[in-house]
């Protein structure tokens, strides 16, 4: 079998990055130095139960372990401090599944990275393995630079309308329109909380928390995260 380089490019980098020696990675992960080095070379493949460890030792998210990498952390961060909010990209190219997820057209809004569906579907993106037979799953394009760097102004997120968002998930909260047949302003922010009586999310640039009164929503769907999206 061959090697993948860049998911052993990502372990040496995450390594280094934390400043761990391969003896001291090896301990970590529970194995010998030279079982780990065949993981890091890209010898061995790298099971699920291996990025999740990977992520919990280096403390980043699962997708970063293989993926593209977030940029780098601070220099006084230590391994196994989780970071809050790290670069989520969708690399649809890697998605080799059927182009039936429907991407819904947006119109900018205003500075909270506000946007309102415009009732088009632009595009169809490919379904990844993680969602294969999940229903009315639909993709939007991320408005403005708010949540960034979680999601960046451009990126392809994939909404999942049916299962109920959980604190710290990511959102799309759309708003009531002024009128029954219009759409009404809609966010991508993360979820605090949410209660009878309103909904309380928050965002990243600037900084600030948002709070909307639970008759004025319409829907709060779930953003999948990457690692889901895989089926991780």
């Amino acid at each position: 079998m061959g090697k993948s380089p860049q998911r052993a490019n990502n372990l040496k980098a995450l390594r280094e990055r934390s400043g761990l020696t391969q003896d001291q990675a090896a301990a970590a992960f529970g194995m010998s130095k030279s079982g780990y080095v065949k993981i890091e070379d890209g010898d061995r493949g790298l099971k699920t139960e291996r990025i999740l460890k990977a992520a919990e030792i280096f403390g980043v998210r699962p997708e970063e372990v293989y993926g593209a990498l977030a940029a780098e952390a601070a220099p006084n961060a230590q391994p196994n401090a989780r970071r809050a909010e790290t670069a989520t990209i969708v690399d649809t190219a890697t998605f080799k599944g059927p182009r039936n997820v429907p991407v819904l057209g947006t119109g900018v809004g205003g500075d909270h990275g506000d946007f309102r569906f415009n009732g088009q579907r632009i595009d169809h993106a490919p379904r990844p393995p993680g969602i294969a037979n999940r229903l009315d799953v639909y993709a939007i394009y991320v408005v403005g630079d708010s949540m960034a760097p979680a999601y960046e102004d451009g990126t392809l997120i994939y909404v999942d309308p049916h299962r109920r968002p959980a604190p710290r998930d990511y959102v799309v909260v759309e708003k009531h329109g002024p009128n029954e047949d219009e759409p009404g302003d809609a966010f991508v922010k993360r979820l605090i909380r949410r209660s009878a009586a309103k909904v309380v999310v928050e965002q990243f640039n600037p900084k600030d928390e948002i709070t909307f009164g639970e008759q004025d929503v319409k829907r709060v769907h779930r953003v999948i995260p990457w690692s889901e999206l895989i089926g991780i």
